[in-house]
């Protein structure tokens, strides 16, 4: 029984020294942390929204006559107006409320 006991107590002592290790672990972590966010010469990190537009030739042809004769035939321009249309509307959009905004397209 005496040797159940001895081994039960070990174990806990050794959880109990994992515990206290992952604990200064964590401690050093969030002190480094903070001192990164107290550091006026780190830049604050930017946000950035994505919208991807999955669907541009059914939006074209949509709201375009020329594009569903030109759609199958020229994909890509169409694509391309799409997104120069969505930019300049996205843009004007958002400054009617007040919001400035820097809209680019990228090609990937």
């Amino acid at each position: 029984m005496a040797i159940l006991i001895t081994i039960a107590l070990l174990i806990l002592i050794s959880l109990s020294g994992w515990v206290l290790y992952r604990l200064r672990e964590q401690r050093q972590r969030v002190q480094h942390a903070l001192a990164r966010v107290a550091d006026p010469e780190v830049p604050l990190p930017e946000m950035l929204m994505t919208v991807r537009v999955l669907n541009p030739i059914d939006v074209a042809r949509r709201e375009s006559a020329g594009a569903r004769l030109v759609g199958d035939y020229m994909p890509e321009t169409v694509r391309r107006i799409v997104f120069r249309q969505l930019t300049a509307e996205l843009d004007e959009a958002l400054s009617e409320r007040g919001i400035e905004s820097e809209i680019s397209v990228e090609y990937r």
